[in-house]
């Protein structure tokens, strides 16, 4: 089955994930927000994520989806360093790394079964 008629809401969908990670990432630090308990878990589901939009949204492109995902979690954690209340975290840069790789990983059985 060819996801290939849902590239658009892919794409819509990944604008929507990367616009609340922003938000999530340099807004005021809260302890209201759901999370999964620990921060680089946090930070390897959210990569997972993206990478999984991104390949759906932009097949065929696995250097370009690695290069763009490591860059925004670099990004990230550089503009967070200068958010008064917020910390850099090479961890948090492994982490996405991590998570990234995790989904390169199992990215040939999802293309199996989706085509």
């Amino acid at each position: 089955m060819s996801l290939d008629k849902y590239k658009l809401w892919f794409r819509l969908l990944f604008v929507i994930v990367i616009f609340t990670i922003c938000l999530l990432a340099f807004g005021k630090p809260s302890t209201s927000i759901t999370q999964l308990g620990y921060d680089k878990l946090n930070h390897l589901v959210a990569f997972v994520t993206l990478a999984l939009l991104f390949d759906y949204s932009f097949p065929d492109r696995t250097i370009t989806l690695f290069m763009t995902l490591l860059g925004f979690g670099i990004f990230i954690e550089f503009i967070q360093g200068m958010i008064p209340g917020r910390t850099t975290s090479h961890w948090d840069i492994v982490a996405d790394l991590i998570g990234i790789t995790s989904y390169l990983i199992i990215q040939p059985l999802r293309a199996k079964i989706h085509g």
